[in-house]
């Protein structure tokens, strides 16, 4: 069975409170700025909950996924979706998830989580940055799409991207979109969220298969995240979205430096019993 060798945690029907308030913050994050889901909860979860970095990707993308789905089709039903680029996005995005997937599952165990902050890291940086860049370049927009083959593989790369660290279907993907894109900024967010929900989930597949999903710890989360977005929502009217977006750029890129230099830190092989499917998978490794 294509599920039977994942390891499993103990569903205790408890929510853990610290996971649900980080889902709390980045849903109203999500709801007031379209952006930076996915690249706050995953640091949030390795730097407050405690949970192995590798195991806080998989389950922060779970978790995305499930939070686009209520995002994305409000705009759906609005009509503010553009589904021809959508579908050429993920021609590229799916296959580059899987291929992130495939690249995680084949990094050396103990030094798996050291990597993953890393990648983290640097994918934070990259984020923040280009939220900068979309709030202070004011490039003209375009007058045509790309053709198929430049926006598969733009989807290709940040499919590997979100795959690798849960970071960039939002921030990174909206740059990319109003870079290159001839969309109105209502449609644009709306591509970029359904396109996200796809992307999301095939990774979540992904992580599910290789036992790298909390769903637990995901559930938690999404108990503060889905409230959080409709919160963010509702209050984006009234709240200065210029300077939020840009202190979550600078937030963003010190969470990445800090992880980044944190990376060197990881041990090299952290302890099994540290969290359930790291002692699992910990426990399949041994001969």
């Amino acid at each position: 069975m294509f599920f039977a060798g994942i390891p499993r945690v103990a569903h205790s029907g408890e929510v853990n409170l610290t996971a649900a308030l980080v889902g709390l913050v980045a849903g109203v994050v999500v709801g007031l700025t379209s952006t930076g889901g996915g690249a706050l909860l995953t640091p949030a979860l390795i730097l407050f909950v405690g949970v192995p970095p590798s195991v806080a990707v998989g389950s922060d993308v779970f978790a995305a996924a499930v939070m686009k789905l209520f995002a994305g089709s409000a705009y759906a039903l609005r009509g503010h979706v553009h589904w021809g680029t959508v579908l050429r996005l993920a021609a590229g995005s799916l296959p580059g998830a899987a291929a992130g997937i495939a690249i995680v599952n084949r990094l050396p165990p103990h030094s798996l989580d050291a990597i993953v902050t890393r990648g983290v890291g640097g994918a934070l940086v990259l984020a923040g940055a280009a939220t900068l860049w979309r709030l202070h370049v004011k490039a003209e927009p375009p007058r045509t799409a790309p053709p198929f083959p430049v926006t598969a593989g733009l989807g290709f790369l940040v499919g590997m991207l979100v795959s690798l660290t849960s970071v960039g279907s939002g921030s990174v993907l909206l740059s990319v979109l109003a870079m290159f894109f001839p969309l109105q900024a209502a449609t644009l967010v709306g591509t970029d969220l359904v396109h996200a929900l796809l992307l999301s989930s095939a990774a979540t597949v992904g992580h599910l298969a290789a036992g790298r999903v909390d769903i637990p710890l995901a559930l938690s989360v999404l108990v503060g995240g889905v409230p959080g977005v409709i919160l963010g929502a509702r209050l984006a009217l009234s709240v200065p979205e210029r300077k939020l977006r840009a202190g979550l750029a600078f937030l963003l890129i010190g969470l990445g430096c800090h992880l980044a230099w944190r990376s060197g830190r990881v041990p090299a092989a952290p302890p099994a019993a540290a969290h359930p499917l790291a002692a699992a998978a910990a426990a399949q490794e041994r001969p």
